[in-house]
């Protein structure tokens, strides 16, 4: 004999509770108790100059890493491209700035077409910089940098202003 309607709704509500309640639990068990100090909490420091420096936990998760089944589009583009790959060890992330592979634009036979530029997309990234330290005991500090990259190629119209 199969379950009633009512009777296979009230266990599926209670079922639904029942997670979500657990769900609460696990995540309270998670967050830091009030008061308590966490060895990644921040701090704050003067440096040989005076100035306020703040310390922050650094966390870095490899989850948060782009899928690599995008699409290639620096190949398919009228304004192609490639990539050149920073050497910087002191650097996170590692950059990967774009370089236009040719002057002009490729017309829809494939053949560069000079009346139009290939020109960088540049964009404006933020990156830690890891930096030898006295007051760390000859450790390392991470400080923070932005920096103008390319990031890929477009193709625009040269203005051209006539004199008179």
């Amino acid at each position: 004999m199969m379950f009633s309607t009512t009777n296979s709704t009230v266990k599926a509500t209670c079922v639904v509770t029942m997670m979500v309640m657990m769900m609460m639990v696990m995540e309270a068990a998670a967050m830091p108790k009030a008061g308590s100090h966490s060895k990644h909490s921040g701090r704050t420091h003067k440096n040989t100059d005076g100035a306020h420096i703040e310390t922050v936990p650094l966390q870095l998760d490899p989850s948060f890493l782009a899928p690599k089944n995008i699409r290639s589009l620096q190949n398919s583009s009228i304004s192609p491209w490639t990539y050149s790959v920073s050497q910087d060890d002191s650097l996170i992330p590692r950059l990967s700035e774009a370089r236009c592979l040719l002057q002009g634009c490729l017309d829809s036979e494939g053949l560069e077409d000079l009346s139009l530029e290939s020109k960088p997309i540049m964009h404006q990234v933020l990156l830690l910089r890891r930096v030898r330290t006295q007051e760390a005991g000859h450790g390392y500090i991470y400080q923070l940098e932005s920096r103008l990259i390319a990031v890929g190629c477009t193709c625009i119209r040269p203005v051209v202003k006539l004199q008179q």
